[in-house]
Formats: C-alpha cells, sequence, structure tokens
C-alpha cells in the first residue's frame, strides 16, 4: 500500500529569502520538472489509461514509492529523456524523481516565493507594467478588477490608481491582502455588482494541467466580466500573460490558434507584446452574444521537435 506522500507545498527547510538570481533558476527549473511530469503522466495515461493526475500515486504504488523514497537532489540537475520508446516502469521512476525533486526544493511555497521576487516592481518583474501602460495608451480606466494568481499585493495595478476596487486570489496566498481560492472553485456571480470591468490572469493559464481545462478556465472568465453596456467605460477587459515557448514552441498551438480561442469566446484582441520570454495580451470582451461553440476537434501537431512542448488550449464543445 502506497505510503503518505510528503508534502509539496511546504517544506520547512525552505529559505526564508531568495535573490533574484537564485529565484529564476528556481524558476527554471520549476518549469523544467512541470513540464516534464505532465509529458510522463500523458504518457503513462496512454499506456494504462486507469492512471490519471489524481491517482498516479496509488496507481503506481509501490515503484513510484521506492524511487521517491531514495532520491535526493544533486548539484548536477536530471536531464529527462521523455519519448514514446521509455517503458512504464522508467516514467514512473522519472515521475517519482520530479515529485520528489519539487518537495525537496521547497514545493510550490518556494516557486510562489520565487515568483514574488521576480514581480518586484523595483527589479522591473511586474508584468502588470503593461496593462497599466496599455491603459494609459487607452486613456481607460476600470472601477473595478479581478486579479488571478496573485503573487504581491503591492504591483502596478494597485499603485497606479487606475483600476478602482481589486480583488486578488492565489492559490497559495503569500499575503493577508491575497484571498486563497482557486479560481475554478471561486462562487459565479449573481448580479452584475460581483462582476468585473477588468481580469489579469498572468502566467496561470499554463500551469492549468490539460487543454480542456484550460479551455474551461478562460470561458469561466467570461462568466466573471461584465457585460460591456454595463462597464461605466463601456468595455470590460482580460489581460493575459503566458510564457513565449507556449505560443511559439509548442507541437500543437500558435498564436493563430490562441486568436481562434479567444475570438470563439467572445473576445478582441486590442493589444499584443512580446518580450524575450512571455507574451502578453489585451482583450476586450464583446459579451455573451459574440460568443460561438466550437465543434469538437482533435489537436494536430503544427511543428515536430523533441525540443517542443504541448501546450494546448481545447475549448471545442465547451
Amino acid at each position: 500500500m502506497l505510503r503518505g506522500s510528503r508534502s509539496i507545498t511546504v517544506n520547512k527547510k525552505a529559505p526564508k529569502s531568495l535573490k533574484p538570481q537564485q529565484a529564476r533558476s528556481l524558476i527554471r527549473r520549476f518549469h523544467i520538472l512541470q513540464k516534464n511530469k505532465s509529458s510522463i503522466l500523458s504518457r503513462i495515461a496512454k499506456q494504462n489509461p486507469a492512471v490519471t493526475e489524481k491517482n498516479y500515486k496509488s496507481k503506481l504504488s509501490k515503484v513510484y514509492q521506492e524511487e521517491y523514497d531514495k532520491f535526493r537532489v544533486s548539484k548536477t540537475m536530471e536531464q529527462f529523456k521523455v519519448d514514446d520508446s521509455v517503458l512504464m516502469e522508467p516514467m514512473t521512476k522519472m515521475l517519482a524523481r520530479i515529485d520528489a525533486e519539487i518537495e525537496q526544493r521547497g514545493g510550490l511555497h518556494v516557486y510562489q516565493m520565487a515568483s514574488t521576487v521576480g514581480q518586484n516592481q523595483k527589479r522591473g518583474g511586474d508584468s502588470l507594467k503593461k496593462l497599466v501602460e496599455w491603459f494609459k495608451e487607452l486613456d481607460r480606466t476600470s472601477q473595478n478588477a479581478l486579479e488571478i494568481g496573485c503573487l504581491s499585493a503591492e504591483n502596478a495595478i494597485l499603485t497606479s490608481g487606475m483600476f478602482g476596487h481589486i480583488d486578488r486570489i492565489d492559490l497559495n496566498s503569500q499575503s493577508p491582502q491575497i484571498l486563497e481560492q482557486n479560481f475554478m472553485e471561486r462562487p459565479l456571480p449573481t448580479n452584475g455588482s460581483e462582476r468585473y470591468e477588468m481580469i489579469s490572469c498572468s502566467l496561470v493559464l499554463n500551469f492549468v494541467p490539460t487543454p480542456k481545462e484550460r479551455g474551461e478556465m478562460l470561458k469561466r472568465i467570461t462568466s466573471f466580466l461584465k457585460e460591456p453596456k454595463d462597464s461605466h467605460s463601456g468595455t470590460s477587459s482580460l489581460f493575459l500573460v503566458l510564457p513565449l515557448p507556449c505560443i511559439t514552441n509548442s507541437r500543437y498551438f500558435n498564436a493563430s490558434l490562441l486568436l481562434e480561442v479567444m475570438e470563439s469566446l467572445g473576445f478582441k484582441e486590442v493589444k499584443y507584446y512580446e518580450a524575450k520570454k512571455v507574451a502578453y495580451w489585451l482583450y476586450d470582451w464583446k459579451g455573451h452574444h459574440a460568443m460561438k461553440r466550437m465543434p469538437p476537434q482533435k489537436k494536430k501537431e503544427l511543428h515536430g521537435g523533441g525540443t517542443r512542448n504541448n501546450f494546448y488550449v481545447d475549448v471545442s464543445g465547451i
């Protein structure tokens, strides 16, 4: 029987603070680990459909647990080779080592800490500065805003004074000013006063596990936006930020497909900016009447190569 795995959310040995270079290194490593974990789980599920992201620890049982227990982080970081030639047992062991490394590096708690360092305005890492810049260019303000995946309450949309009342949520809050909440479990609005004129979703969608769940999240965002006619400025907006490789280095996805996805949900692209590592979008939502149901479709390989990621967003049939 599988013993209870150690928590991957909080590590008592986690550092109290991080320097910027340490933070960047940790963020890169966590991204690599999460990317490979997703790829391994997908391949394991092909070989054994009974294994899912929720039950894999119990289903893979002894092989997983033994590898997990004996793993220790070393200075040499493992480079994972994941392809269809790898058999079930080696993949299970790789998965166990990934989970163990995530925990031993401090888990989600330390990743959040590193991300917060990255968002420190004094170091120029606050992605919301681009949103403020665009709102100034467009001569816009907002009466209220919802920030999904907020890592720091002291960010650009607060200091700009342009966004009225701001609600902030995150899965693992690092501040009493940020509500600890899963957006997918946030109660749906029951009236217009509970909806927003602007929603920020910065570097969140890429951590949602599956393409279908990413599509469901984007659709759910529309339920929290005010109909444009009810907004004081006549617009309701979404600020979206993704790692650049999601649209430039995916086997199955690109900027054109993202545009198709967003248009099906009633969004119109207003601004786009491509930085060295991330991409920014500002969308205006045209309302529920502009939404159209996309027919079911299978994802197609657009780009080959072993260095590609598998990022994809599926809104078909939603």
